[in-house]
């Protein structure tokens, strides 16, 4: 009996066999395109991790305000390949490092520093200024007795005088260091008052009332700033000024007040109205200003002295020349506030200035030193500033006074236009 081979397995082990091989070709294909995937993806992983830090950041920066923020963008090596942080194209080098990018200021936190002390810029600044003031001052004048402690007898007097003045200013600013700065200021004024008295022969409804204008170069003054401490994260930026102020004004002494035609000698006016204090005067202060994201604090301190000076007339009797000295009081100023940088150009400022002027003293030729009467002031004055910067060397500033105390300004409004070059 013939024994035939069975066929069928031996066919399957031929198929079987085949497969085998083609398969163990492709392993090797299939686990170097599995590398490649898990590289790709590690790589994708890397940039991800890199875009959600600087997105990070950057949501850091645009919380806290323009011109404040310190961007940081840190690279560290905690990524099993040592590369998070890193942008892709420069992802050589492993380890740890930092590095600090400080974002320049804003043009709005600029013009608030250069308002409130220096800036030190290393920049020649022009600034041109406008600013208007009105006083409206009424003083009871009692002439006579009191009779039986009950009943005046004399002239009552009821005076008034309405102020106006209109300055316009030119000054120069330049600073040849990060700490030295120096400034000239030249002002021009025009003034105007209107003087009314009731009672005018000793009649209670006549009223005399004249009117006084003329404008004249204001007094000349030069500055220089010295930054002491520069601002950090634990103490502010500290800047002493000292400036010195010329009598290039219009002097008050000597101007001769006469009688108007319809008051029957109840109300004197002069003939003109002064437009500077007639003296040489030197001040020093210290200006301290901290960044606290995202305002800036400010605050200055400040001492006037005005220097003893002679005149040819001191008198304002018109029939009268008398030669004297005149020594005006010292004063001492303070201030603070705080502006908000709302954005890029616009920041907004809040303060409150007070000046403390003590009484002045005459002496005519060939006597003493005589206390002048209600010749010391206190005023206090509340600031609203509006700061805009137009483009990137021009701002304009807005500044609204408000009179707290009766030796102050009812109000004052002005703007300035600083260019720098």
């Amino acid at each position: 009996m013939r024994r035939f081979f069975p066929l069928r397995p031996l066919v399957l082990m031929m198929a079987a066999g085949l497969p085998l091989a083609c398969l163990a070709d492709n392993d090797d294909e299939v686990a170097d395109l599995r590398r490649q995937v898990q590289a790709l993806t590690q790589r994708v992983d890397t940039q991800q991790s890199s875009l959600r830090v600087l997105a990070a950041r950057l949501q850091q920066l645009e919380a806290a305000g323009p011109g404040q923020a310190r961007m940081v963008r840190t690279v560290d090596a905690a990524q099993p390949d040592g590369s998070a942080g890193q942008e892709p194209a420069s992802a050589e080098g492993s380890g740890a490092e930092k590095v600090v990018r400080e974002a320049p200021p804003s043009r709005s936190a600029e013009a608030v520093y250069r308002e409130q002390s220096a800036m030190f810029d290393r920049k020649f600044t022009l600034e041109t200024g406008v600013s208007y003031s009105h006083s409206n001052r009424r003083d009871l004048f009692l002439n006579g007795f009191l009779a039986l402690d009950a009943i005046f007898l004399g002239q009552i007097n009821l005076d008034r005088i309405k102020a106006d003045t209109l300055t316009f200013d030119v000054t120069g600013r330049y600073a040849p260091t990060d700490r030295l700065q120096f400034d000239l200021n030249v002002p021009y004024l025009y003034r105007y008052s209107a003087f009314s008295s009731v009672g005018a022969g000793f009649s209670t409804s006549a009223v005399a009332e004249r009117n006084v204008s003329n404008g004249d170069v204001g007094d000349v003054s030069a500055g220089v700033f010295y930054r002491l401490i520069q601002e950090s994260a634990d103490s502010p930026d500290t800047v002493l000024n000292f400036r010195v102020k010329a009598p290039t004004g219009t002097s008050p002494y000597g101007i001769k007040f006469a009688d108007t035609p319809d008051s029957g000698g109840n109300l004197k006016v002069p003939a003109k109205l002064p437009t500077g204090n007639g003296v040489w005067a030197a001040s020093a202060g210290l200006s301290f200003i901290k960044t606290v994201d995202p305002a800036i604090l400010f605050a200055n301190l400040g001492y006037t002295h005005h220097f003893d000076r002679s005149f040819n007339d001191i008198s304002s009797d018109p029939n009268t020349r008398t030669p004297g000295s005149v020594r005006l009081g010292d004063q001492f100023s303070l201030g603070a506030g705080f502006a908000f940088a709302l954005n890029e150009r616009m920041s907004l400022s809040t303060s409150y200035s007070h000046r403390f002027a003590r009484k002045a003293k005459i002496r005519q030729e060939g006597q003493g030193w005589q206390t002048v009467n209600g010749s010391d002031s206190s005023a206090g004055v509340l600031n609203f500033g509006v700061t805009y910067a137009l483009s990137d060397r021009r701002s304009m500033v807005f500044n609204l006074g408000i009179g707290v105390t009766a030796d102050a300004p009812d109000v004052t409004i002005g703007v300035k236009f600083p260019f720098s070059f």
